[in-house]
This record gives structure tokens, C-alpha cells and sequence, in this order.
């Protein structure tokens, strides 16, 4: 059975890498911190693991390929079964420990494990995608005929990078799908909070998957590079920022491998005048401040729209000031803090540069003090800005924190101007009673999920995860896109005589 949580942290207060289906001593001399951040206090160390541990993660997933990609995908699929029931029934486990390495509440980190589940959920529907499979009886038309058809392969061992904000979730985009098509994996998590993707990965161990198919090491991102250019390594999935994403993507092509990658956002949000009060304005603000606005998906910007800004701006301001901001544990917490100091340091600084250029605060987060207990959390109460102009950078880059930056247009054509000049284009939502403008703007908006009324833009799993300019690198999405990401097409020609 699985360690509990609290044996699992006596245990390896210095965490492990789990290698060929067994937690092993990273291999390593420099180690970082990471930490309850609502605590601000240290849990565990952090391994940054040497050239040798990569080699023999990477060793471990591609001597257990040509096996494990041998068995029928309908066996395949009975481990992916198994490990689905393990995770129900750690269900709260894995919210505790989410929410205590991460930051997010304990209600967030359910939420979490049940999209972990829909992950698992679309991978179970494989057999039903290979239905795409092709072929054609005598092409030629003449004699002798020839047959030809069209098979899907795995391809080898990919390399999964994942972010802070969703250890067990991101991975479990991939991973699953991964694997039952055939592939193995290495896991390279965040080095922020690494703890619950290494304690979660046990599980696949406990649902009987063989040796060598899911593995996993810590370390930073030299870590990272390593195990890109590592020649037995095929293909490298990422979801982070875009400057990583790009470096990634093209370090990864330039070594001749597959990339998928998934980056950086600044998802814009028009409010209309005619926008229904109370179900948007409720969903606006949950948007940005939910998980204090650590989410690739969460609104980047509000753009109000002629007499909306005096209709709503007041519902706004009331509806922020009485968020609950506390401790990630307690369940009665709405928001709580930043996953990391350096995070917190960052949005303050963003927040004071554009004070600097003329945005005033009517929320000033920096102010917010939590009891004397948590005091050395990294907490940030939600921040509003208003008087902010397109050009500012609060306006243009992401923040990733709980931050709603607030710019007037006196039209839905200069709005919809503004949220088309950033350089990111991952979501984009507007919020309408207008079938007109909810159609025009789903049309124009240069995004690859577009939302009307509702703030957060996440498609289902049987859904691609579409991205547009600096939010995307690569040609295949993520989710269902998967499929063929994770299999090489082979077209079988034959003639017999």
C-alpha cells in the first residue's frame, strides 16, 4: 500500500526520484527548499539530480519500452483502471497535500484530482480513437492489387515538464495517455512544490504498471535540459512560462525531437453594459482570485465597456474587499496564499510599477495582514487597479497573481481591439447579453479558447487545449490532441503476386 502522507514526509525529508518503481536517493550535493507557503515554513529538500539519475530514469523507461509497448492496449488499459480507483480513494489525501505544498485551498485541490480523473477518463476512450484507423482495399485499381493502410506506433520515452500551479494535474494530461499508447515517462516536476507528484506517483506503482514505465525525477531546470537533449528521450512536453516554452521547444527541436508545448497568457475580459450583474460579477472575481490568480487560465485583464465601468465597478470593489484570504487549510478559505516568496515579491513589484506609471489602487493587496501565526506566509490580498492604460506591462504580461488590472473602452470594437493586441493567445472571455457580440467576438478574438460568460476557459479533456502566439509552441495540443502527439503514423503498403 501507499505511505501516508505524514510517514511519507518523515520518511524523505530530503525527497526522492522514483526510478524503475522504487522511491531512490537522488544522487546529489546541492538541494533546494520547499516550503508550507502558508506557513512560509520548510517541509521538505528538494534533490537536483545529477547527470547519473537522469541517465538511469531515462535507462529504466527505455529498457521497460519495447516490452511494455508489446502488450495488447486493452491490458494496457486495466492498469490505467486500477489506478483511477486508487485515486478516488485518496481523494482527500491528495487535496491535503496539494493544498499544503502548493498553496491553493483545500477545496481547489479536489477540484484539482477530479480534472486529474477526467484525464484518466478520456485516456480509457483510446480504443475508440484508434477507430480512425485506415484502409484501403486496391488502390490501383488494376492487377495485381495493392492493399494499403495506415497504423498508429508509439514512439519511445517522453520527457513530461511540469509547473507549480497543477503538480498532479498536468502531468496526468499526459501521462496517461502516454502510457496506455505505449509509451513510458520520465517526470521532471516544478522544484516549488514537488511533493505532491512525488508522493503521487507511487500510485501507478500500487495499480501494478511494470517497472521502468513511470518514473520521475527532481532537480531545476539544468535538470530540464539534461533530459531534453537526452539521446534516448524522443519527445518533451512542457506547460510553463512562454520564455521557457520557447527555450524548450526549440532546444528540443534542435535535438531532433518531437515538443509539445504549452505557455505563458494574459487572458483579457470584456464586460459589457448589458452583462447580467450578480451571476458575473460573482464569476469575474472568482476568475481572477481563485487560487490568488496562479492560473495559466485565470483573467488577465478587465476591459469595461462603455457604461459599464460606472454600472459595475462598485458591485467589483465589494464583492473583492469580501474575500477571505487565510490559511490554504482551513475550509473556510477563499483564497489563499502564493506558492512562493519570489512569486509574492514579483506581483508586488508589478503592482508598484504601474502605480508608478498613474493605475491607482482601490484594493491595495500589499496592505492585507493574516493572524500572527501565518505571518510568514506568503499571502498577498487581492488587488484591483483601475486608471490603467493597454500600454502598461500590468496591462500586457502575466501577472500570476490575484491582481485585476481594470481598462476603459467606449466601444466593443476598441475593446475587442485591445484584448487582440497582446502577445499571448490563450483564452479570451466576454460577458453579454448580446447573441451579436458574444458571436462577433467568439469570431474575432485571436485565442485559442474563447469563453462567453464564465471567467476560467478550460475545455474538457476530450476537447484539444488550443493556444495562439506566445501561448503555444509546437503543432499538436495538449488533451485529446495526445493521440497524435503520442504515436507515430505508419502507412503499410502491400502487393502480392
Amino acid at each position: 500500500m501507499s505511505l501516508s502522507i505524514d510517514s511519507f514526509l518523515s520518511r524523505y525529508r530530503r525527497l526522492p526520484n522514483f526510478i524503475d518503481n522504487n522511491y531512490v536517493e537522488a544522487d546529489s550535493e546541492r538541494f533546494l527548499k520547499t516550503y508550507d507557503p502558508g506557513l512560509g515554513a520548510e517541509i521538505a529538500e528538494v534533490p537536483i539530480s545529477s547527470s547519473k539519475n537522469i541517465d538511469e530514469a531515462v535507462s529504466a523507461a527505455f529498457e521497460a519500452f519495447m516490452k511494455w509497448s508489446s502488450r495488447p492496449i486493452l491490458e494496457r488499459l486495466q492498469y490505467l483502471v486500477r489506478l483511477k480507483i486508487l485515486i478516488q480513494e485518496k481523494m482527500d489525501e491528495l487535496a491535503y497535500i496539494l493544498s499544503m505544498n502548493v498553496g491553493k485551498t483545500v477545496r481547489e485541490g479536489r477540484g484539482e484530482i477530479m480534472r486529474t480523473l477526467e484525464a484518466l477518463d478520456s485516456a480509457l476512450g483510446i480504443p475508440h480513437l484508434f477507430m480512425t484507423v485506415r484502409k484501403l482495399m486496391n488502390v490501383t485499381g488494376g492487377e495485381p492489387e495493392i492493399d494499403m493502410e495506415m497504423v498508429r506506433e508509439p514512439v519511445g520515452v517522453f520527457a513530461i515538464i511540469s509547473p507549480f500551479n497543477f503538480p498532479i494535474m498536468i502531468p496526468m494530461w499526459f501521462i496517461p495517455m502516454a502510457v496506455t499508447l505505449g509509451n513510458t515517462v520520465v517526470v521532471k516536476p516544478s522544484e516549488l512544490d514537488p511533493v505532491p507528484i512525488t508522493y503521487f506517483i507511487r500510485l501507478f506503482k500500487d495499480a501494478g504498471y511494470p517497472d521502468g514505465v513511470v518514473n520521475l525525477v527532481n532537480g531545476d531546470a539544468s535538470t530540464s535540459q539534461y533530459l531534453i537533449k537526452h539521446k534516448d528521450v524522443a519527445g518533451v512536453v512542457f506547460v510553463g512560462s512562454s520564455p521557457v516554452a520557447e527555450k524548450i521547444y526549440s532546444t528540443a527541436c534542435a535535438s531532433g525531437k518531437r515538443a509539445l508545448c504549452q505557455a505563458g497568457a494574459k487572458n483579457p475580459v470584456i464586460l459589457m453594459p448589458d452583462a447580467v450583474p450578480q451571476p458575473s460579477i460573482e464569476n469575474i472575481v472568482a476568475g481572477f482570485f481563485d487560487m490568488a490568480g496562479q492560473r495559466c487560465l485565470a483573467p488577465g485583464l478587465l476591459i469595461t465597456v462603455g457604461e459599464a465601468y460606472e454600472k459595475f465597478l462598485e458591485m467589483i470593489v465589494n464583492r473583492v474587499r469580501r474575500i477571505k484570504i487565510g490559511y490554504q487549510l482551513l475550509e473556510d478559505t477563499d483564497t489563499g496564499p502564493l506558492a512562493s516568496l519570489k512569486g509574492k515579491q514579483k506581483v508586488i513589484e508589478m503592482i508598484e510599477k504601474a502605480v508608478g506609471q498613474g493605475a491607482k489602487t482601490l484594493v491595495d493587496g500589499r496592505k492585507y495582514k493574516v493572524e500572527e501565526k501565518y505571518s510568514r506566509g506568503f499571502y498577498l490580498g487581492p488587488t484591483i487597479l483601475d486608471d490603467v492604460s493597454p500600454e502598461m506591462e500590468i496591462a500586457r504580461e502575466e501577472i500570476f497573481g490575484p491582481v485585476m488590472p481594470i481598462v476603459r473602452a467606449s466601444s466593443f470594437d476598441e475593446a475587442l481591439e485591445i484584448a487582440n493586441s497582446g502577445e499571448y493567445g490563450n483564452t479570451g472571455t466576454i460577458y453579454t447579453s448580446s447573441g451579436k457580440y458574444a458571436r462577433e467576438f467568439a469570431k474575432k478574438m485571436n485565442a485559442g479558447n474563447i469563453a462567453v460568460n464564465m471567467a476560467v476557459a478550460q475545455p474538457n479533456q476530450f476537447f484539444p487545449f488550443p493556444g495562439r502566439k506566445k501561448s503555444f509552441y509546437g503543432v499538436l495540443h495538449g488533451q485529446i490532441e495526445a493521440l497524435d502527439f503520442f504515436t507515430d503514423r505508419k502507412v503499410i503498403m502491400q502487393r502480392w503476386w
